[in-house]
């Protein structure tokens, strides 16, 4: 006889594993996969086939900031310093003017649009919809936007890791301003957005600083408690932001983008982890949304929530954008693409249940339009961003690389690097064995490319002119090495 928690383990667990096996042939047809286990979650839900009762916002809630946490450190940890710091000013403005600007156009449209709806109310369903999610962006750009220029990839994923807080402060403003019927109190509003904004960043940076050097100066017994190291210390760095008065999420994405930027033990091992963990959270996170769902409310709200859909995709937020870059280097075709892959997901769905926890009126009518937005927002955004990318000749044109074997990438090993290295035609160590060249203290040579060939050297191998050779040394070594390739030492 099983018990109810044992069976509804079971059900969850299932789902789970039909929603990853079925994402295969849904993915072949564009669908992407984030939107099919909103979809799952929704047909498993009490109004669906499945019959599973769940009606616990504050749960949902709950699991949904828990997750967008580790979505945005992880983003944070494998961006791009290098690719992002020459569009910083780009991404700045995206993310704050532009998620301002689709609020205030989107509000306005839809009070316009949809008279019965307050003029507070429609603020509040356009500031709830108004930032773009980082969960869909990184999801849609790791499984299907690989052929995009990578400037423009990053520029993207900033302002979906970063917004967060704006879209925040939007809807926790106007809120309250439902809540207690206030008159709007700017100045209030000015404080509260500083502190979110420059708390989160600054609790970001400095935990980011000082859980980085403690990974890296601590010997730990077991090199398993590095992996449960860094998963507390995710929600830990989003706790101390919210404590403060500062945005969580801002200071999970600053505090990955610290640590990330940087050499720390075992990053790959913990890259690979925290990548699995986040596929767990994302699944579970969307399934979860969906339970909420009852599908027989979306179809009594699917005009509404299609219009106001529509307006976001092809007014408000191609007219934010446009807005907020100008005076900027980006091109007009880049704008256009910036515009459309405006993708809504978890975070819009997280934010509408705030009104359902405060006991708003009609708030459970809003969720579900937010819900119905995000998953048009997920299907047709979604689906076509490689489409649109090719029409606006945005794809990187096919280049052929050597093939480098994976396991050599993200060493962990702080202060060591791997580089590739070519030995000059003229080289005086051609035809020498690797035992008899003078290589620099822990210097190690793992590969050799010989066209087509690879080698795994030992001591008797010997080096020839064009070879590819990879090198495992000291950061301080790689100079002396290039004067030795070259016979200048």
């Amino acid at each position: 006889m099983s018990d109810t928690f044992t069976f509804q383990l079971f059900i969850f667990s299932f789902l789970i594993l039909f929603s990853i096996l079925s994402s295969r042939l849904f993915f072949r047809f564009g669908f992407p996969i984030l939107f099919i286990f909103l979809v799952f979650g929704m047909l498993a839900g009490s109004d669906g086939i499945g019959g599973i009762a769940f009606s616990d916002y504050k749960l949902a809630q709950s699991v949904g900031i828990f997750s967008l946490c580790f979505i945005l450190f992880l983003g944070g940890l494998e961006s791009d310093w290098t690719s992002i710091k020459a569009h910083l000013s780009v991404g700045i403005r995206l993310s704050l003017l532009g998620t301002i600007f689709t609020a205030i156009i989107l509000g306005y449209l839809i009070h316009w649009f949809l008279p019965v709806l307050g003029f507070l109310e429609s603020f509040l369903l356009a500031s709830i919809i108004s930032a773009t999610d980082a969960a869909s962006v990184f999801n849609i750009f790791k499984t299907g936007g690989a052929d995009l220029a990578p400037h423009l990839k990053k520029i993207i994923e900033f302002e979906s890791g970063s917004n967060d807080a704006v879209g925040t402060l939007l809807t926790v403003v106007f809120l309250n301003l439902i809540a207690q019927g206030n008159t709007p109190n700017f100045s209030h509003f000015f404080v509260f957005f500083l502190l979110q904004v420059f708390v989160g960043l600054g609790v970001g940076f400095v935990l980011g600083k000082i859980l980085l050097f403690i990974m890296n100066r601590i010997k730990l017994g077991y090199d398993g408690l590095y992996l449960v190291y860094v998963t507390a210390s995710v929600p830990f760095v989003y706790g101390a932001s919210t404590l403060l008065e500062g945005s969580g999420f801002l200071a999970v994405y600053a505090a990955g983008f610290i640590i990330g930027k940087e050499k720390f033990i075992h990053k790959k091992s913990i890259l690979r982890f925290l990548n699995g963990f986040v596929w767990i959270l994302q699944i579970g996170m969307f399934l979860c949304f969906g339970l909420l769902v009852f599908p027989s409310k979306l179809n009594e709200i699917w005009w509404p929530g299609l219009s106001i859909a529509f307006i976001l995709c092809l007014v408000a937020r191609p007219v934010a954008v446009f807005l907020s870059l100008i005076g900027t280097s980006v091109s007009w075709k880049e704008r256009h693409f910036i515009s459309w892959v405006g993708l809504r997901g978890a975070s819009p769905i997280i934010l509408a249940t705030f009104p359902v926890a405060a006991g708003i009126p009609n708030a459970d009518i809003l969720f579900h339009i937010v819900f119905f937005v995000v998953l048009v927002s997920l299907l047709l955004q979604g689906s076509t961003i490689s489409m649109i990318a090719k029409w606006l000749g945005l794809l990187e044109k096919e280049k052929k690389f050597l093939y480098r074997p994976t396991d050599f990438d993200n060493l962990e090993i702080p202060d060591m690097s791997l580089q590739e290295m070519i030995v000059p035609y003229q080289s005086p160590i051609n035809d020498k064995p690797l035992y008899s060249i003078a290589l620099p203290p822990e210097t190690q040579v793992l590969l050799v490319a010989r066209g087509d060939q690879f080698l795994i050297p030992s001591g008797n191998t010997q080096l020839k002119g064009g070879d590819v050779v990879w090198i495992l040394a000291r950061d301080e070594a790689f100079p002396q090495l290039g004067r030795l390739l070259n016979g200048s030492d």
